[in-house]
C-alpha cells in the first residue's frame, strides 16, 4: 500500500512505538501489554489485525468474487467446508480453513496450500488464491471476528464463550468485529444463541433448522439423506449455518439438501472409518476441546465394549496450535473415564508427566500415537489430538 511498515515482537520485548503513526494489534493482546499501552498513551491510531486486513484487501478485491467470512466459538471449520461443498455445485469456490486453502468443484475439494492458520492475515493469500483460480466465491474461516470484506458474514455460535486478552474481554466481543467492521451491504447469518438480529437466523427457533432427517426453512421441510456414520449432533450447527448461508446466496432448498446426500463427516471431525473389523473414530483437529473428547468417548465407549476394546490417543501437538488443551480438565476427565479405555496414549510434553498416574503411554504427536496403538488389538481406536491436519 506504500506505507512504511515494521513488524514488532511484543510478547517478549517492549519495543518503542514512538516513531509510528499507526499501530496494528491483535485483539487477543492484553491491554496492559507495554507496547500497546504506550501506543495509546501517545495517542497513536490503534486498529485491530482484522481491520488492517480489510484495509489492505478491500480496495483491490475482485468484485466478481462473493466473499463469505465465518467466525464463532465453535463449528467454524465444518460450517465453512459444508458451505463450500454446497456452493460448489453451481460455482467455482475457494475455501480457507484450518485445513488450508482448497478449490472446490461439484462438491469435491483439491488442496492448494496448507500450513496456514486462521489468523486474519491469512485472508490475504486466500483472496489471492481465489483471484488466481478465477473463483466465483471465497469462503474463509477467521479467528475472532471478520475483516470487513465479506458480502455474507456467518456467526456460527456464541455458546462456550471464553476469555481472551489476559482475561480482560470475552471472545464473543472480538467476534462482533464481523458486525462492527462490516461493509454496508453485508448479509448477516447468525445462530440464535448470539442474540443478534440477523438477516437469516439458524439454530433453535431460527429460520433455518437442521434435524437428523430434514432441513426446516421456516414452514418448509426438505428431506435429508445423511451418511449412516455421521455424528449428527456434532454437525448440527454447521449443517444449519451452512444451509442458511447457501439460502442467502440464492441456492434452492432442494439443492442445499441434495449437496448433503451421503455426507458422513470431514476428516478429524468425528469421522468414522472402517477397516474390516476395526473402527477408527477420528476427532483430531485444531479446535478440539476437552468437552469434545468427552463427547467422542460417549460415542466410542459403548461400541468399543461390544467390539473388543477401546484405544484412545489424546492430547496436543502444542507447537502447531496457538491455544493448547486445558490439561488439568483433560486429566480429570481421563481419570474419571479411565476404566472405559483399554489402551491410553498421551500426546505432547505437557501431558507426559501424568502418564504414570493414568497407566498410559506417551507419544510426540498424532502419527506416533497411532503407531503405538496399532499393535494393541483393540477394535475401536479413538483419536483426539489437538493439531492442524
Amino acid at each position: 500500500m506504500g506505507i512504511e511498515a515494521e513488524a514488532l515482537e511484543v510478547y517478549h520485548h517492549s519495543p518503542s512505538v514512538a516513531d509510528f503513526e499507526l499501530v496494528v494489534a491483535p485483539v487477543h493482546l492484553s491491554p496492559g501489554n507495554p507496547a500497546l499501552d504506550r501506543a495509546r498513551r501517545l495517542k497513536k491510531r490503534v486498529i485491530t489485525h482484522h481491520q488492517a486486513v480489510g484495509e489492505v484487501v478491500g480496495p483491490s478485491l475482485n468484485p466478481k468474487i462473493t466473499v463469505f467470512e465465518v467466525t464463532g466459538t465453535h463449528s467454524k471449520t465444518s460450517t465453512a467446508l459444508l458451505l463450500s461443498k454446497m456452493l460448489s455445485g453451481r460455482k467455482r469456490v475457494v475455501s480457507h480453513t484450518t485445513r488450508g486453502i482448497e478449490i472446490w468443484q461439484n462438491g469435491e475439494p483439491r488442496v492448494l496450500q496448507t500450513g496456514l492458520s486462521i489468523a486474519p492475515a491469512n485472508v490475504i493469500p486466500a483472496v489471492e488464491a481465489a483471484d488466481a483460480q478465477e473463483a466465483e466465491a471465497l469462503v474463509t474461516e477467521v479467528s475472532l471476528g471478520g475483516t470487513g470484506i465479506a458480502d455474507c458474514g456467518i456467526l456460527t455460535s456464541f455458546s462456550g464463550d471464553y476469555r481472551i486478552a489476559a482475561g480482560t474481554k470475552w471472545a464473543s466481543t472480538a467476534k462482533l468485529q464481523m458486525v462492527s467492521l462490516a461493509k454496508e451491504n453485508l448479509r448477516l447469518i447468525a445462530n440464535t444463541d448470539s442474540g443478534l438480529s440477523a438477516d437469516i437466523s439458524f439454530g433453535a427457533r431460527g429460520l433455518v433448522q437442521a434435524e437428523e432427517h430434514r432441513l426446516l426453512f421456516g414452514g418448509d421441510s426438505v428431506a435429508l439423506d445423511l451418511g449412516e456414520d455421521l455424528d449428527f449432533q456434532g454437525y448440527k450447527t454447521a449443517i444449519a449455518g451452512a444451509a442458511a448461508a447457501a439460502l442467502a446466496a440464492g441456492l434452492g432448498k432442494g439443492q442445499i439438501a441434495s449437496a448433503l446426500d451421503g455426507f458422513d463427516g470431514f476428516s478429524g471431525r468425528m469421522k468414522v472409518t472402517r477397516q474390516g473389523d476395526l473402527t477408527i473414530l477420528d476427532s483430531s483437529n485444531s479446535g478440539l476441546k476437552v468437552r469434545d473428547v468427552n463427547l467422542a468417548l460417549d460415542r466410542a465407549a459403548g461400541a468399543a465394549a461390544a467390539r473388543g476394546g477401546l484405544a484412545l490417543v489424546v492430547g496436543e501437538e502444542a507447537e502447531t496450535v496457538c491455544e493448547g488443551m486445558n490439561v488439568p480438565e483433560l486429566v480429570a476427565l481421563l481419570l474419571e473415564r479411565r476404566e472405559e479405555i483399554d489402551l491410553l496414549v498421551l500426546v505432547g510434553e505437557r501431558l507426559a508427566p501424568f502418564a504414570a498416574g493414568l497407566g498410559a503411554g506417551t507419544a510426540r504427536n498424532l502419527e506416533d500415537g497411532i503407531e503405538q496403538v496399532k499393535a494393541g488389538g483393540q477394535k475401536m481406536r479413538l483419536l483426539c489430538v489437538k493439531c492442524f491436519r
